[in-house]
């Protein structure tokens, strides 16, 4: 539990850093050009904790690639992360086609479907899916993961990165007017940025749907031991997501729905029995999957 409490200080204290920087920063950066408050403290905060993580690391003694999950051979992590995102798109248009079936999702007002158009989205979903999942797996599932498993275990390890990779995905970028910017304006907008987490009954839905998908990415971690499975599945859902975002809006005929969450029209109930369906298709087949993904194929079971 020590390594869990390291690292979750390590994001409170960023967060304060960038409530006390933002106002100064802001400032600073005003003569360079134009830029949202709210995008000056975030980048301040980003700043700190990978400032702090760095320094951690240090401290617990995650100092090689196998420490960040990624130990196997460059080859091999490349080509397992490849195919797992073919799967995570594949598996995620599944629910993309279910919203888009039960019309909860329909076209944006300004989205023609064509060729060009969905090449631009995809290449969008792509930048942001690589991003997002080689930020989030390498702290989340690489260094968080081992320094929790060294002191109790893989499973509390995972059971324990799960609920805080949830919960940062509540994490709200409200703007303040320039007008009434002061030195304690980075603490409102600290405060401003949890607003969704004050009404659960409006996010317990998403927050489910995040744990979900959280326990999946980490069972993959425990399985192979490394997070070349939960980059590629991690990535493959996040540019499907990004995509509806991209073209499509919610229904507000269907806002009454239970199966779409009120926090960004896309999560909901819908993606519990999504989510247990691949966590029971990836451990009823682990025998012959996860040779593959560990580098331990040799071992891998006759066909």
């Amino acid at each position: 539990m020590r390594a869990f409490a390291w690292f979750f200080g390590a994001v409170v204290l960023a967060l304060l850093i960038g409530a006390c920087a933002a106002y100064p920063a802001y400032w600073l950066v005003g003569g360079i050009g134009h830029w949202a408050f709210h995008r000056v403290a975030e980048r301040v905060a980003m700043l700190a904790l990978a400032g702090e993580l760095v320094w951690l690391c240090r401290r617990l003694d995650l100092r090689h690639k196998a420490d960040f999950g990624y130990g196997l051979a460059r080859r091999r992590f490349l080509l397992q992360a490849l195919l797992w995102g073919a799967i995570g798109i594949l598996s995620a248009a599944l629910g993309a086609g279910f919203l888009l079936g039960a019309k909860l999702r329909i076209l944006a007002p300004g989205f023609t479907p064509s060729a060009a158009a969905f090449t631009r989205i995809f290449l969008m979903g792509l930048s942001s899916g690589l991003a997002v999942a080689l930020i989030e797996e390498t702290v989340m599932r690489g260094a968080m993961h081992t320094a929790i498993q060294r002191e109790s275990g893989p499973w509390t390890a995972a059971l324990l990165t799960a609920p805080l990779f949830a919960v940062l995905h509540f994490f709200a970028n409200p703007s303040l007017p320039h007008a009434g910017l002061a030195w304690y304006s980075g603490f409102q907008l600290l405060l401003r940025s949890f607003v969704p987490l004050a009404h659960p009954a409006l996010v317990l839905d998403s927050f489910l749907s995040w744990l979900a998908v959280g326990l999946i990415l980490s069972l993959a971690r425990v399985l192979t031991g490394n997070i070349a499975v939960s980059i590629g599945l991690h990535a493959g859902w996040v540019v499907v997501l990004r995509m509806l975002q991209l073209a499509t809006v919610r229904n507000a005929a269907t806002a009454q729905s239970i199966w779409v969450g009120k926090f960004d029209g896309i999560l909901g109930y819908w993606v519990l029995p999504w989510s247990l369906a691949i966590a029971l298709a990836l451990w009823s087949s682990r025998r012959y999957w996860v040779p593959f993904a560990t580098g331990d194929a040799e071992h891998a079971p006759a066909s």
